[in-house]
């Protein structure tokens, strides 16, 4: 499929902006998400709460509001991070900085960027991918032939069956394969005493019970 079928499907338009180029330039994948240019500081203002210049502080709690809201957002769709909640890296500056200044950008480019990145990382990596609805919906619009039945039912549920995609899940369930200690044998009844290992109470001497 080509970047025009798939803006076609998704409803996108081509940009010359490009997020993931202004960020870390000509970097091969995978672009750290800690890494990359730092946006100007006059372009990057408007996202936080004043005074703001360089040197400032620009952790999640030092957005305004609406920047705030913006960057939840993205965390949740386009640039899912699980962690580092309390901060800022220099790509979620780079896209909220966008949005705040209505500056269009080429969306298709910074999807495909991010699946370069998932990708690349592989198992080492801690990123997710959100994006296994719009990759469905893909298969779905520009398939050449008409698809089983079976299969066209799988792709058109699995948006919820599916919610991301995450190479880490092969390494869990390999581990806990191999953890799993195997089954042990059942236990039969317990056999009764053997008659020549005890001795009645008649026997006991009367020394032993004072």
């Amino acid at each position: 499929m080509t970047a025009q079928r798939a803006r076609e499907v998704l409803g996108l338009r081509a940009y010359s902006t490009r997020i993931h180029q202004l960020c870390y330039g000509n970097f091969e994948p995978p672009r750290r998400p800690h890494g990359g240019e730092i946006p100007p500081v006059d372009f990057v203002a408007p996202c936080f709460r004043p005074p703001f210049g360089e040197g400032s502080s620009k952790t999640v709690g030092d957005l305004t509001r609406l920047a705030r809201i913006l960057d939840f957002v993205l965390r949740k769709t386009l640039l899912p991070r699980t962690g580092y909640r309390d901060g800022s890296t220099r790509i979620q500056q780079w896209l909220v900085a966008h949005l705040i200044s209505q500056t269009p950008f080429d969306l298709w480019d910074l999807i495909v960027s991010e699946i370069e990145d998932t990708i690349s990382e592989s198992f080492r990596g801690r990123r997710q991918l959100p994006y296994a609805h719009w990759i469905t919906l893909l298969i779905l619009r520009a398939r050449p032939l008409p698809l089983p039945a079976h299969l066209q039912r799988e792709l058109t549920e699995s948006d919820t069956v599916f919610p991301h995609y995450d190479p880490r899940q092969m390494l869990r369930a390999h581990h806990d394969l191999r953890a799993t200690p195997p089954p042990s044998a059942p236990c039969g009844p317990v056999p009764p005493p053997s008659p020549r290992g005890t001795r009645s109470t008649a026997a006991v001497p009367e020394t032993e019970e004072q």
